[in-house]
């Protein structure tokens, strides 16, 4: 298991235990509806998670503020920012 201090945007097959400690749904013309979320881990390391525009229907029922989540293959783009995929 990975901390979020761990991730580096050169690996794809991160597996990482976080809390959503805000979610929000985010509209712009450029990318259209995205979920937006703040994840900590258990050392109190935060990150920035977005699900993308395609994959919001197979998420939005599952990621709810105040849960814990073991994701499993996310994208780092940079270490300040996640993209899901899959978990």
């Amino acid at each position: 298991m990975n901390n979020v201090f761990d991730l580096k945007p050169f690996k794809s097959m991160w597996k990482v235990r976080v809390k959503i400690i805000r979610l929000w749904k985010q509209y712009s013309t450029a990318s259209g509806e995205t979920i937006e979320m703040v994840f900590v881990d258990s050392r109190g390391d935060k990150i920035h998670g977005t699900v993308k525009k395609d994959e919001v229907g197979q998420f939005v029922h599952v990621l709810q503020q105040g849960q814990t989540k073991v994701l499993i293959n996310v994208i780092v783009i940079s270490h300040f920012r996640l993209n899901l995929t899959d978990y």
